[in-house]
């Protein structure tokens, strides 16, 4: 099933890292590394195996890895409340 970032926040990329704005929540969210890359795949609708190959390319891990992180920071961000499905 597909995870949609909810339409309610904002983000933008500065010096590397994603700052994502959650204003009903009064949250701000920072993300780094594969986590950041992450949130810009979900955001641009790339399917997971996308995000999988583009995380093998940049932190050069294997794709059983890329996909675990993947899931797990899926599964964060459900509970954080930051994504639908």
């Amino acid at each position: 099933m597909k995870s949609k970032i909810k339409k309610e926040l904002a983000f933008r990329r500065i010096a590397g890292e994603v700052f994502i704005v959650d204003a009903a929540r009064s949250e701000l969210h920072e993300l780094n590394g594969p986590a950041a890359l992450i949130w810009e795949g979900l955001a641009a609708g790339r399917t997971e195996k996308a995000i999988v190959s583009a995380i093998t390319a940049e932190f050069e891990v294997d794709e059983r890895t890329a996909r675990a992180d993947l899931e797990g920071f899926i599964k964060e961000l459900l509970k954080a409340g930051l994504l639908c499905r």
